[in-house]
């Protein structure tokens, strides 16, 4: 069997027997789950129970399930529950809860200005990580993944304290100090992009890469582009 067709069939191997059934990706899972309903908070206009704010609310739910990512890794270092599909669905869970609540809050702010998150910045993100993506699957693909990079990781951090501002301090949108803090994610998103483009141009393309034997799984979240 071919390196490429044993790293798929691995991801699919693990998915059929149920091997992503664990704590660690239990918690990647609840991560996506609430993203739909942080959605539903910052479009709803509203009374919620006890008189609490809709952002306050999504803003809450917002950083739960940021914390999932943490819990996630801890989990699998502390009780051996690695796995390489845990691997590649970590990150793909990140996209799917920050992208849809970005692409919300720029929705949120040009139907009732001001500008939450401008376009242009969630463009970028959304084309960062569709490109990391296909990058991800080729990888997955020769079971090929990367370890943890400090790019990868400050672009996630960047973009949960952006999310979180505009979330529980809409009004702040338009101050100098957001609108920095709104670039520079921009920023560190395009540089992460560019620094995994070209490990994976060293990693997975090149020709050595063919030879390689496959990484020994690390915690989930290792694989943080």
């Amino acid at each position: 069997m071919s390196e490429k067709s044993s790293g798929q069939s691995g991801l699919a191997q693990a998915a059929i027997e149920g091997k992503w059934l664990n704590v660690a990706n239990m918690f990647t899972a609840l991560r996506v789950a609430l993203a739909p309903l942080i959605i539903l908070l910052l479009l709803y206009k509203g009374t919620l129970p006890f008189s609490i704010s809709n952002t306050l609310a999504a803003g809450v739910i917002f950083i739960l399930a940021a914390l999932t990512d943490k819990a996630d890794g801890y989990y699998a270092r502390k009780n051996d529950a690695v796995t390489r599909l845990g691997q590649f669905l970590d990150p793909l869970a990140d996209k799917l809860l920050m992208i849809p609540v970005m692409i919300t809050l720029w929705y949120v702010g040009w139907r009732t200005p001001p500008i939450l998150l401008p376009l242009w910045v969630v463009l970028v993100v959304v084309a960062r990580e569709a490109l990391i993506s296909g990058i991800r699957i080729t990888g997955a693909r020769k079971g090929i993944s990367f370890p943890a990079s400090w790019s990868g990781k400050t672009k996630m951090f960047s973009q949960i304290i952006v999310v979180s501002i505009l979330i529980f301090f809409p009004g702040s949108a338009g101050t100098i100090w957001v609108r920095t803090l709104v670039y520079l994610m921009a920023a560190i998103t395009v540089y992460s992009g560019i620094d995994y483009v070209l490990r994976a141009r060293k990693e997975i393309f090149s020709e050595s890469a063919a030879t390689r034997e496959p990484p020994t799984p690390q915690a989930s979240g290792a694989g943080r582009e």
